[in-house]
């Protein structure tokens, strides 16, 4: 799992709660680490794809992209994300914001996802 403070993609993307976050904030990034990409064995955190989330009030935004536009699972892994963080107490709604800045590249995983990406036979 990647939801120590500041892990980094191996493109020197930061990936997980800044070091600032409090237990709240650790406890959703944990959360969104249990939830996989529906066509690889990796968690979307892991896959770098969850670029940041904030809360206000029991409001969580979750700032996210995906590996391709036009993707056929987007629902899905965003009923996934919205689930997932529903079951954290405290928790009242969940937006998410879809971004493609920046444009999310496999340079972005993080080491644990490469090696789980290794062990299921895929190549990077």
């Amino acid at each position: 799992m990647s939801t120590n403070a500041a892990d980094v993609g191996s493109a020197g993307f930061d990936i997980g709660p800044g070091e600032d976050a409090d237990e709240f904030e650790q406890e959703l990034w944990h959360t969104l680490d249990t939830v996989p990409d529906p066509h690889i064995p990796v968690s979307l955190v892991d896959m770098a794809m969850i670029y940041d989330v904030t809360v206000d009030d029991g409001d969580v935004t979750v700032t996210m992209t995906y590996p391709c536009m036009g993707c056929p699972a987007y629902d899905m892994i965003q009923d996934d994300v919205r689930a997932s963080l529903r079951t954290v107490r405290g928790v009242t709604d969940v937006d998410i914001e879809i971004t493609w800045d920046p444009v999310w590249s496999k340079d972005m995983l993080t080491e644990t996802a490469r090696e789980e990406l290794r062990e299921a036979g895929i190549g990077l």
